[in-house]
């Protein structure tokens, strides 16, 4: 049981690294560090694009956190990053500095055990306000944004009488143009709640399902087409996931329709199109069976095909997420598992929902509880975050596919000998305009313009290098060996 999933006692020693680079020419020092970040996984993965950069630590001063979410809450166009820390009892957000950096923890309220957070325009003033569940004492709460700087009210309630509120999340239910709110409980079912005037002041319960136990995560999207937005939500018992029709664009659901049973109970759902046919399918974290699966959405109109497990090696799988992590206008997926502490992702190969076996982000966490996505970093690609319970930490790993090179660019550059002790090769049909040599550090050894595509290295020391070659206007960086 998630409740019996409890910290270890240990003791942290703080280590930090810092790069400063002055503001004109970070972007260029910022290519050159991802070049060395990227020879740690480019050895180990079979893919070559959407790799990860090394876990980048945010905050451990949060104590337990739960769930973590990313919007830009100050309103300077970067996605800060937010955290509901159970065993603190607090809400906690942290600034984007924009460059890769955050600043320190600042408290957003204190509220008993929180379990989930969530940020959006609730009150229609342009800017991004915070939803929050509190599971043990029943509590669905919201706070403004009082000047758009991140400055936020005290607690305003929207519900303190559903019995374990969990999941949230605001969408637009009624058609209406303001955000209501979604939430699934624990011993409460599925229910919403009408914002009545799009100034956040919401009705009381709208009940889509009360009898859908540990309903712990909820989603609201199209999934028969006629663009209104369904609810897909997760439970335990014979039915774990399941989703119910907006029959009338306003609000009024349907009875539940099965998508799944199990005997284990689902800890998570998410919703994408995940095989390209233009409709949204759904995706499962089960906690007890240590799976990651996808059910498609067979006809469009929310009649959903059988399990298809996408892995069976996640630890007691607790979040999944969807997003295109590799910039091939497909749709990959994330997962976030406890017991082994483990952060991975999943590339669709085909764009048919055919998935590659697990790509570890990483393992370098205790009680792993969450995971999400977002382009933090404003370069255009997609990164992820991380919760951890057990040693309090909220981290960040940058997607190094913004080193600009296309699949079949990179593909069509060979290096070779690789390893080479004196001269090193370039093969390609390329027009190659210029060369860079990094060493691991990220010092530039070598800077030319290419008028051969052969280059004298045997004065360089035994090591790894990176090679960066201008290419038609884009970066290929590619490995080498030096023997």
């Amino acid at each position: 049981m998630l409740s019996n999933f409890r910290r270890n006692s240990l003791t942290l020693q703080k280590q930090s690294c810092m790069i400063t680079f002055g503001n004109q020419g970070f972007y260029i020092q910022k290519m050159i560090l991802k070049c060395f970040i990227y020879l740690q996984f480019v050895v180990s993965s079979p893919f070559l694009y959407a790799q990860f950069g090394l876990q980048q630590v945010i905050s451990i001063e949060g104590d337990g956190p739960q769930s973590v979410y990313a919007a830009d809450l100050d309103g300077d166009t970067y996605k800060d990053v937010l955290s509901a820390n159970k065993f603190g009892s607090d809400l906690t957000w942290y600034k984007n500095i924009g460059d890769g950096t955050f600043g320190p923890q600042q408290i957003i309220a204190s509220l008993n055990q929180p379990k989930i957070i969530y940020s959006a325009d609730l009150d229609g003033d342009n800017d991004l306000d915070v939803l929050a569940t509190a599971l043990f004492i029943d509590e669905l709460v919201w706070y403004k944004n009082l000047d758009g700087l991140g400055n936020f009210s005290s607690q305003i309630i929207i519900a303190n009488d559903l019995d374990g509120p969990y999941d949230v999340k605001a969408v637009d239910i009624d058609g209406d143009n303001d955000l209501d709110v979604i939430c699934g409980s624990e011993s409460s079912g599925l229910v919403w709640y009408e914002n009545q005037d799009g100034l956040g002041n919401f009705s009381t319960k709208n009940i889509i399902n009360a009898s859908a136990p540990n309903s712990r995560s909820v989603v609201a999207i199209d999934l028969d087409g006629d663009n209104d937005l369904d609810i897909v939500g997760s439970s335990s018992g014979a039915v774990t996931v399941s989703w119910y029709e907006n029959l009338n664009g306003l609000g009024a659901f349907g009875s539940q329709q099965i998508i799944a049973g199990s005997a284990s109970t689902v800890t998570s759902v998410f919703a994408a199109d995940l095989d390209g046919d233009l409709d949204n399918d759904v995706l499962s974290a089960t906690a007890g069976t240590d799976k990651i699966a996808w059910f498609e959405n067979t006809d469009g109109n929310g009649s959903f095909g059988s399990e298809q497990v996408i892995t069976p090696q996640a630890d007691f799988a607790l979040s999944v997420f969807a997003a295109d992590l590799d910039n091939d206008n497909d749709i990959d997926v994330l997962s976030a598992s406890a017991l082994d502490n483990k952060i991975a992702w999943y590339k669709n190969t085909d764009g048919q929902g055919g998935f590659s076996t697990q790509n570890i982000i990483s393992t370098n966490m205790l009680g792993t509880v969450d995971v999400y996505a977002t382009d933090l970093d404003n370069d255009g690609d997609m990164d992820v975050l991380s919760a951890s319970q057990n040693d309090d930490k909220i981290a960040w790993y940058e997607n190094l596919t913004i080193l600009g090179v296309e699949g079949n660019l990179l593909s069509k550059i060979e290096l070779y000998p690789n390893p080479v002790a004196e001269t090193l090769f370039i093969k390609t049909k390329e027009a190659i305009s210029s060369i860079y040599i990094y060493n691991l550090l990220g010092v530039e050894l070598l800077k030319k313009q290419l008028f051969s595509k052969e280059i004298d290295v045997s004065n360089f020391p035994r090591g790894i290098y990176f090679v960066s070659l201008l290419v038609e206007g884009k970066t290929v960086t590619k490995k080498m060996i030096k023997q």
